[in-house]
């Protein structure tokens, strides 16, 4: 495989954080081969045809916002960035148990002044709450960031005199939505470096995409396809059970089937548990992270009643809901409550929320999906210490994935820029063999 005919490098893990990285290297030219254990690439971001209705439905929603700058540069490299539709200023509506649907509405204004206007004018917090907000802002804004280390977002909170409505309304549903956990047992800091990336950085990044396809057609098959057009492979079934180190620096994989694979570069990106199994007695991983689960519904039902493209609801069991073509996709994060409930409590649990916010117009639904995904992400305990970099200290062997040191929660932003981050130095190992 590749003109040269040396060993491709390989990537183990067809999640977001390996196909970046196999695309970048595929990119500058090296030779490539792709190793995913599963059928499909994808990971935790894919999409698979409903066999009862033929549509296509996500395995997991996913928020994206247009400061999610590595993710559209990805998505222009793979040639997707047409299937998704960016707000044209950043609107997040939501529905408040007493006020209703309201909108947090960010005009076109120079960061933060778009911030300071659109919570003044706000109807989803009262007068006094609006004050509260605007003084956590500048906090957010003006302290140094290590000034969170150690703090959960709860205990932040309570350092800035944030009201329980305040929380309610607008910390608590980013929280959830960023960070896949409870306020008091996420980390601060990487909860405000987000949303400082999100809303302090420029007026337009807190802009809402909405793909206009499945996860899979918008990520990991034009992904698959450019690595191939590169020269490169993709192996789905491929179980590597064993890492080896050989004697002139090489590595080989050997997977389940008992095949053995030499490269000269190594990039792993599987999640940590995994990870940290095949590295044993070769390289040290601190993991301090633990997984956070995520509930996802599909209710086939005609959703003319809901008119938002995405809704965040203040109140309620369900935290989101995405309207689709024909059928809505609800959202339970950090569903720890929620996670071994049956499908049937479940479902009603959805339709009884969904009716407290639209009324008795919600017919039950025709057909339905439930998706529990017990490890949806991987949440640190701390910002960055319990975070592994790239380098594992074997010179060419290094990690990816959005559990890894990147700054960011675990987001595709974080999954993509690990795998970027991977690539570049496996690319510089390859260049120092030649």
């Amino acid at each position: 495989m590749g003109s040269s005919g040396c060993p491709p490098a390989i990537v183990v893990g067809g999640g977001l954080s390996g196909l970046s990285a196999a695309v970048d290297l595929a990119a500058a030219g090296a030779p490539v081969l792709l190793l995913e254990q599963k059928p499909a690439p994808g990971g935790r971001a894919r999409s698979f045809v409903d066999a009862a209705t033929g549509d296509e439905v996500d395995n997991g929603q996913h928020l994206l916002i247009a400061g999610y700058t590595h993710t559209l540069a990805f998505l222009d490299r793979i040639g997707t960035r047409h299937l998704v539709h960016i707000q044209p200023r950043p609107v997040l509506p939501f529905h408040h148990p007493v006020r209703g649907f309201v909108d947090l509405r960010l005009p076109a204004l120079p960061s933060p002044v778009h911030m300071l206007w659109g919570v003044l004018r706000t109807p989803l917090l009262s007068v006094p709450d609006r004050l509260a907000l605007l003084r956590g802002g500048a906090a957010l804004r003006l302290e140094r960031a290590e000034s969170a280390d150690g703090m959960t977002i709860a205990g932040w909170l309570d350092e800035h005199g944030q009201p329980e409505e305040v929380r309610r309304c607008f910390w608590e549903p980013l929280a959830v939505a960023i960070m896949n956990e409870r306020i008091d047992r996420a980390p601060a800091r990487l909860f405000l470096d987000a949303l400082r990336q999100a809303f302090l950085r420029h007026s337009s990044d807190a802009a809402l995409v909405f793909p206009r396809a499945g996860l899979s057609r918008l990520f990991a098959d034009p992904a698959c396809a450019f690595v191939a057009k590169q020269g490169g492979e993709i192996r789905c079934n491929a179980d590597v059970v064993r890492i080896l180190i050989a004697g002139d620096g090489a590595m080989e994989v050997v997977l389940k089937s008992g095949e053995t694979l030499r490269t000269p570069v190594l990039v792993l990106a599987v999640p940590p548990d995994r990870a940290a199994a095949l590295l044993r007695g070769i390289a040290e991983i601190p993991d301090g992270s633990t997984p956070s689960p995520i509930v996802s519904m599909h209710l086939w039902m005609n959703p003319e009643f809901m008119k938002q493209e995405v809704l965040g609801l203040i109140g309620k069991r369900i935290h989101w809901v995405f309207r689709r073509d024909r059928h809505l996709s609800v959202v339970i994060s950090a569903a720890y409550d929620y996670v071994n409930l049956g499908n049937d409590e479940l479902v009603t649990i959805a339709l009884e929320d969904l009716r407290q916010v639209f009324g008795a117009r919600v017919p039950a639904p025709s057909h339905s999906v439930v998706i529990r995904e017990k490890k949806a992400t991987f949440l640190p305990r701390d910002s960055s210490q319990s975070r592994p970099g790239p380098r594992t200290g074997v010179d060419n062997l290094f990690l990816a994935g959005d559990w890894t040191n990147t700054g960011l929660p675990a987001t595709i932003e974080g999954a993509i820029l690990s795998g970027q981050a991977a690539a570049a130095l496996a690319l510089r190992s390859l260049q120092l063999k030649m």
